[in-house]
């Protein structure tokens, strides 16, 4: 009984875990991907690398007009990640705290002084920023540098939390600088504030897949297609035969392995059938002979049986080159009409707007909803912001900041 217990409480770790992988692979950008596989190429002595030669179409050497993908900033992602996991009161209350961090992500009032502020109760402001913490980038709007290695801990090393945050603390309350070594070495890994880069965009080099039109058909590749990893067979039979402490450190290596490669798997395998049903809905649109159809993250979610924030993921901060153009994935998920005008009209004509905008004097978002009110379109600032992000398109400051 008492093994089957135990075992059972191991497999539902690494589940947990694995799972852990999963989304975190999910979400990650080709380059960041590819940042992340060299990292454990390096730490981990089972897995090696495969990195096939990548064709040239999946390189943009040069950039056309405003489709140039950029990464988003920091602020940029978390409130992507706002919107996709809060709703209602809720997500307001998260966008008003962003206006109360500083340049590195600390809150830069008390949680009462921003409760009188905003006139929110102070519990409400606490529960909702517990979640805001955990979204990525993790730890924005935490009270101090303090609480955020706390965080990191808990998410990092969640089988020794517990006992890595009692350390911290004692440490703190003691002024005691002097660590065990192994407890120094852990902590110096975490980050010491939430923000870290300029927020400044930036194009990037890799997309994410390729689709062409061959012989009047449209063909994918993943860029996935051409990275993998496989294992050291060296270290596999030095794992099977060690003992003690080598075959301890070794077996922790190969479960990391395993888990980074169906996590691999599962990305692999889910974005090639997103991409699919894009193909077989928007083909009118990728072969040049019509506009983009109808197409919601919910529905996509529902055919391939997974949650809507599971396909969000996917989607999220990834490219596309078409026979038509270079776009954000999330480009081709269209609703049948927003604010008296199809939402691809929309994107049309936003498009249309900014490639014929001063370089010098980019349109604030705002310009842009008064250019289309003059046409007859009522569209709010809102809903321009919304659909240029859509687009892949940058705010006018930093379309100023490229030309």
């Amino acid at each position: 009984m008492k093994i089957n217990q135990r075992l059972e409480l191991s497999l539902r770790l690494n589940l947990k875990l694995l799972l852990k992988q999963q989304i975190e692979l999910l979400a990650l950008q080709v380059q960041e991907l590819e940042k992340i596989l060299n990292e454990e190429i390096l730490l981990n002595p089972l897995i090696k690398g495969v990195f096939k030669k990548v064709p040239k179409n999946f390189e943009v050497r040069e950039i056309p007009s405003f489709e140039v993908p950029y990464e988003a900033s920091e602020i940029e992602i978390l409130e992507k990640n706002l919107r996709t996991e809060l709703k209602g009161k809720e997500l307001e209350i998260a966008q008003e705290l962003l206006n109360f961090i500083d340049e590195r992500g600390f809150l830069s009032k008390t949680l009462e002084e921003i409760s009188y502020e905003l006139g929110i109760p102070l519990e409400t402001l606490e529960e909702v920023r517990k979640k805001v913490i955990r979204l990525e980038p993790i730890g924005v709007c935490s009270k101090d540098i303090w609480e955020f290695l706390e965080i990191q801990i808990e998410e990092v090393y969640p089988e020794e939390s517990e006992f890595l945050k009692k350390v911290l603390r004692d440490s703190r309350e003691t002024n005691n600088i002097n660590l065990p070594k192994n407890v120094r070495e852990k902590l110096s890994r975490l980050k010491i504030s939430p923000l870290s880069s300029s927020g400044l965009p930036y194009k990037i080099a890799k997309l994410d897949a390729v689709i062409e039109e061959e012989d009047g058909e449209l063909i994918t590749y993943l860029y996935e297609d051409f990275i993998d990893i496989d294992i050291n067979e060296e270290y596999l039979e030095l794992y099977k035969n060690s003992k003690g402490k080598v075959k301890s450190f070794l077996k922790e290596a190969f479960e990391k392995y395993e888990s980074i490669r169906k996590a691999l798997e599962i990305r692999r395998e889910n974005l090639r059938k997103i991409l699919d049903i894009i193909l077989e809905r928007q083909e009118d649109f990728l072969k040049g002979r019509g506009d983009l159809k109808a197409l919601t993250v919910k529905e996509v979610a529902e055919i391939l049986g997974v949650h809507e924030s599971t396909v969000s993921r996917i989607v999220n901060s990834k490219y596309v080159k078409t026979p038509v153009g270079t776009y954000p994935l999330k480009f081709f998920f269209v609703r049948e009409s927003v604010e008296g005008v199809s939402q691809y009209e929309l994107l049309s004509l936003i498009k249309e707007v900014i490639e014929n905008e001063d370089k010098r004097k980019p349109l604030s978002d705002e310009q842009i909803a008064k250019i289309l009110r003059e046409k007859g379109f009522n569209i709010a600032r809102r809903t321009i912001t919304k659909y240029r992000e859509i687009l892949g398109i940058p705010s006018s400051r930093e379309r100023k900041k490229r030309g």
